[in-house]
């Protein structure tokens, strides 16, 4: 059997170490971490079935659950509004636990692991990605699968011939800080658990705070990394607001980058695939993209062993890239296409979404649902319409949702020209036009 390196451990990485491993290929699976530090101390909201599409049992101490979220705006004068919970059952997972169970899994089917293993650079050998050096040699494979993460070396080390390339940029990330703190037993639950806080800082950013049964969760996001003293700041007005949130750091209080931009155009080369957030395989609102990785490296274990030659090139990876995109990539796109708008709005855009009832608690719901296939339609751009002529008079708030208008009508021309069938040029022609468009409305300083 074809020997397989992953590059990381990922979630989409050790997903697909699990499927191939199964199916006898030689998997190799190199982490920089120890195994104690596996995983961030946090937990997430993952839709069971992308556990069930990947065929991952879930353990039994996953609760199911629903998030009743709650949008807060800045302007305390105006009205709160709440998300009714999604139909969907959601598996509530610490990812330390998580990930650990993973790659117990990827283990018990044979992936050898390596712990605390630094990956440096891909090996290239003419067009081709042929393994990895680490800070403890160097390894050889017939396909290199990259869960690196979002600054991954093994992509960035690739030539700009193969086409898997997209420097982050701002706007491109969100820089996170989330920590769990006690909660005050003597204050009352509040009337909603679950509050997220648009545009915080008067800048581009948004935070959260869930009230639990026995703590405080409290996340901060930027579009740039903030300083100490900056969160500090943000974590006292939480407190002011919120009574129940302690003092103490019971668990978390780390920093991470989340992905928030379209996918990468190109995710697979000779000898190399990428899945994750290296290949910015994100949604923030579903588990940070967790659901999406699972998924993702089922379909990449899936298109090798579909491929009987052992080649594992460009073309007979395409496949993945094709269901990719078919069933999960356009959609994170079109919400990329959404969140562009971000940067260019002020708080007070927000306060007078919030005053003009433009957002709407059924129509949130059904974004949160279905992503961006809740807009990518002939309804979706109907209703972007209808708001547009309920802001007639606020002449800023027509020319955002104007803009996103237009901006979703091209991207859905550009979503149709996707190659159904390999074909260089066509593929070469559609990844100048995908990364034209995002990069059009691009927010720039």
């Amino acid at each position: 059997m074809a020997k397989i390196i992953v590059a990381g451990g990922g979630h989409g990485g050790v997903t697909a170490a699990i499927k191939l491993s199964q199916n006898g290929y030689d998997v190799i699976l190199i982490e920089r971490a120890s195994k104690s530090e596996l995983g961030l101390p946090q937990t997430d909201a993952i839709d069971q079935s992308a556990f069930d599409y990947a065929g991952i049992p879930v353990p039994e101490n996953f609760v199911l659950g629903k998030n009743e979220i709650t949008f807060v705006p800045l302007d305390s004068r105006l009205g709160s509004l709440t998300i009714p919970p999604q139909s969907e059952n959601s598996v509530i997972v610490d990812r330390k636990e998580l990930i650990n169970y993973l790659f117990s899994l990827a283990e018990q089917n044979g992936t050898e692991i390596h712990y605390e293993e630094s990956i440096i650079k891909p090996i290239i050998l003419g067009n081709r990605v042929v393994g990895v050096v680490t800070d403890k040699g160097e390894y050889y494979a017939d396909l290199v699968v990259d869960a690196c993460g979002v600054n991954s070396p093994v992509r960035d080390g690739l030539p700009m011939y193969m086409g898997v390339d997209r420097p982050i940029r701002k706007y491109d990330a969100l820089f996170s800080y989330r920590a769990y703190f006690n909660k005050n037993g003597n204050i009352p639950q509040p009337e909603t658990t679950y509050n997220l806080y648009l545009k915080d800082d008067g800048t581009v950013g948004f935070r959260w705070l869930i009230t639990e049964e026995n703590r405080v969760d409290a996340l901060i996001c930027r579009f740039r990394r903030p300083t100490e003293s900056e969160i500090q700041s943000v974590i006292e007005d939480m407190r002011k607001e919120n009574p129940q949130m302690g003092t103490e750091i019971i668990y978390g209080g780390l920093y991470d980058i989340i992905p928030v931009c379209q996918p990468l155009a190109v995710i697979v080369a000779n000898g190399y695939a990428a899945v994750g957030d290296c290949a910015f395989m994100t949604f923030s609102v579903k588990g940070s993209g967790i659901a999406y990785c699972l998924m993702a490296g089922t379909m990449l274990a899936e298109t090798v062993m579909k491929d009987n030659r052992n080649c594992y090139d460009r073309e007979s990876l395409w496949d993945y890239q094709k269901r990719f995109f078919k069933e999960i990539g356009f959609g994170a796109a079109g919400i990329a296409v959404c969140k562009n708008l971000l940067p260019y709005m002020k708080a007070e855009d927000v306060n007078k979404m919030f005053k003009q009832n433009l957002l709407k608690s059924d129509e949130l719901a059904l974004l949160f649902r279905d992503g961006a296939n809740a807009v990518l339609n002939k309804n979706g751009l109907n209703i972007i319409k209808e708001k547009i002529r309920a802001v007639r008079d606020e002449p800023r708030l027509k020319e955002l949702l104007g803009n996103l208008a237009v901006w979703m009508g091209k991207y859905l021309i550009v979503q149709t020209q996707f190659p159904n069938k390999y074909d260089n040029k066509e593929i070469d022609e559609w990844v100048e036009k995908y990364n034209k468009f995002f990069e059009s409305i691009r927010y720039k300083e």
